[in-house]
């Protein structure tokens, strides 16, 4: 059993790494036959499930994990890709057969050198590809048709990635960019090499908005990760207590009290909250958790204004994605959701036509709507046909700051 600390904001990994079995498993399974789109909002544990894949992988695959978040370019994107190559030995062969410019550049890339170490290897090569990157960067990928084995990639943060490419060159690069990814992923000659993407945001939002149409990522098979399961969150926050305050038995009680104010166990969440009641804990001198600590450390600690930075992204990130109008109808639209917990969808419908004043068509109400479930800000129950908030603590923080905002 692990013995997890507070990895607050950071990656949790080994012992801080917590029981995410189901998911590993499902995640392997499905890449066996298919590239998979890992969608998860921020805080819900989706890095440190992919740092885990890459540092504990099966057997039959050679991994490689890239952060794309910060990348501007496709040639930056691209050198990224071979120079995490030619960090291993089996790969550099490979690229030493290659012919043109780069073989002797490539041919002087020395044994055991790191990713971080090669700066100059990631300039040469990104220069390499200015003039036409999508034939020379297809040309560079395709020599790993030679390798003989299963390769995984895992890029974390595409939808970043295509937002920061529209951004530093136009939306057509962006397009095309999404269009020669897509080209790579089904050439049959690289049919062994498998790509594991993920994203905080919706990234259905954003080839729609740069008009690539979804049918760029449409050969992906979507994985999405949850919050815990009642029974992992109950063991997580005794583990936690255990490690953290050498709590060696949490009542039940306490834990269903915990439960209950947290609503959505997710892991995050989980550690705030419990780093807050610890911390009050001791203020108040005490050495067991009681209800009173509890609740004081969420609605004082957690939802006060020394942690405000921990769910700002949620309400500035609407900024982003709308024009002026959309962006104050979406707000309008959460806010009322905040405040009476469910609402039917026919309620929000006549918020929305009155918000708007008719500029916008139910077409437009059903996108906003499934943006802002796929961003995981509200959850849909078809049988009952409302809407609620996907976590307890965002709306309780949306009612804190934004319910008297005048958006």
């Amino acid at each position: 059993m692990n013995s997890p600390g507070f990895i607050i904001g950071n990656i949790a990994k080994r012992d801080d790494f917590w029981d995410r079995e189901n998911e590993i498993e499902t995640i392997w399974k499905t890449l066996e036959k298919n590239n998979v789109l890992l969608k998860a909002p921020r805080r819900f544990g989706k890095t440190s499930i992919m740092n885990y894949l890459y540092e504990s992988p099966e057997s039959n695959f050679k991994v490689f994990f890239q952060d794309t978040e910060s990348i501007r370019e496709p040639e930056e994107f691209i050198s990224g890709i071979v120079s995490m190559l030619l960090t291993v030995s089996s790969f550099r062969k490979l690229y030493k057969t290659m012919t043109g410019k780069l073989k002797d550049f490539i041919k002087g890339v020395e044994v055991g050198v790191g990713y971080e170490d090669m700066p100059e290897v990631r300039v040469k090569i990104k220069e390499s590809l200015r003039k036409d990157w999508q034939e020379e960067g297809r040309k560079l990928i395709s020599h790993l048709q030679k390798y003989n084995g299963k390769i995984l990639f895992i890029l974390d943060e595409l939808p970043e990635l295509v937002k920061n490419i529209k951004k530093k060159r136009d939306k057509d690069t962006a397009v095309e960019f999404l269009q020669w990814f897509r080209s790579i992923r089904q050439m049959p000659a690289l049919s062994h090499i498998k790509w594991l993407v993920g994203g905080s945001i919706g990234i259905e939002h954003v080839v729609e908005k740069i008009g690539a149409g979804t049918k760029t990522i449409n050969d992906f098979s979507i994985i999405k990760v949850e919050h815990f399961s009642e029974i992992e969150a109950r063991g997580f926050i005794k583990a936690l207590l255990k490690t953290e305050a050498g709590i060696q038995r949490t009542t039940r009680s306490i834990l269903d009290k915990l439960m209950d104010i947290i609503g959505a166990p997710v892991p995050y969440f989980i550690q705030v909250l419990l780093s807050e009641c610890l911390y009050e804990m001791k203020r108040q001198n005490k050495k067991s958790l009681n209800e009173e600590i509890i609740e004081k450390a969420y609605y004082e600690n957690l939802l006060g204004p020394a942690n405000r930075s921990y769910f700002q992204h949620y309400y500035s990130r609407l900024k982003e994605y709308y024009d002026v109008d959309l962006e104050k109808i979406a707000k309008k639209i959460l806010v009322e959701i905040a405040k009476e917990t469910t609402v039917k969808k026919s309620e929000l419908f006549r918020l929305f036509n009155q918000e708007s004043g008719g500029r916008y068509t139910s077409e437009d109400f059903s996108y906003l709507m499934t943006d802002l479930e796929n961003d995981f800000y509200v959850s849909y129950d078809k049988k009952n046909d409302r809407y609620r908030f996907t976590t307890k603590v965002l709306k309780d923080w949306w009612l804190r700051y934004y319910d008297l905002v005048e958006v």
